[in-house]
């Protein structure tokens, strides 16, 4: 199971593509895939149809089943949830020029990170994941599937990523009583 979240227009269709190489080597895959505007789920939903994958709605409660190859979290409120139901995490927004969303979502959960090079918004957190090595960047739907094959392949390598994010999160931990700390001594006379 892997899972794509906060999804934009212009990148369901390189994931659904991964998944599709994916399914190649490994035809129980599934793939959790969760647009990140509400707006967006009639049109990713018709564009899973049309690419021809067997695909369950989270909102209809209907269960997955071994012909299902895509999960769409049609939800809201259960992106977490969603997270941590993943083997592999791929953090949306940044296949494209949007910036990126939150990639400590994933790794608090202890699931191993991927992102796209678009990650502007995230900057810090970014590098910081990435050089514990608990974040790869992958641009392009062959090297989605083949960072999300590798971590099914090698547990051992998917539980360092997951460790090296859960480090980087403790190492985070606190940063807010630390600002309000130094804010503090900054305006006190």
């Amino acid at each position: 199971v892997w899972i794509a979240a906060s999804t934009h227009a212009g990148e369901d269709g390189i994931l659904l593509q991964a998944h599709r190489q994916l399914l190649a080597a490994h035809p129980d895959a599934l793939l959790i895939l969760v647009p990140r505007h509400p707006e967006r789920f009639p049109e990713v939903l018709a564009e899973v149809r049309r690419e021809g994958f067997g695909v369950v709605q989270r909102s209809t409660g209907e269960a997955v089943q071994p012909q299902t190859q895509v999960l769409l979290g049609d939800t809201m409120g259960e992106l977490l949830f969603l997270y941590a139901l993943a083997d592999v995490a791929f953090v949306g927004g940044s296949l494209i020029e949007r910036g990126g969303h939150n990639p400590l979502e994933p790794a608090a959960l202890g699931v191993p990170v991927l992102s796209g090079p678009h990650v502007f918004n995230f900057l810090d957190i970014v590098a910081q994941l990435r050089d514990a090595g608990a974040l790869e960047t992958v641009a392009e739907a062959p090297a989605i599937a083949a960072a999300v094959a590798r971590l099914w392949a090698e547990p051992a390598e998917a539980a360092r990523r997951q460790q090296a994010g859960l480090a980087v999160l403790a190492a985070n931990q606190g940063a807010l009583e630390r600002l309000l700390s130094g804010l503090d001594r900054l305006l006190t006379p």
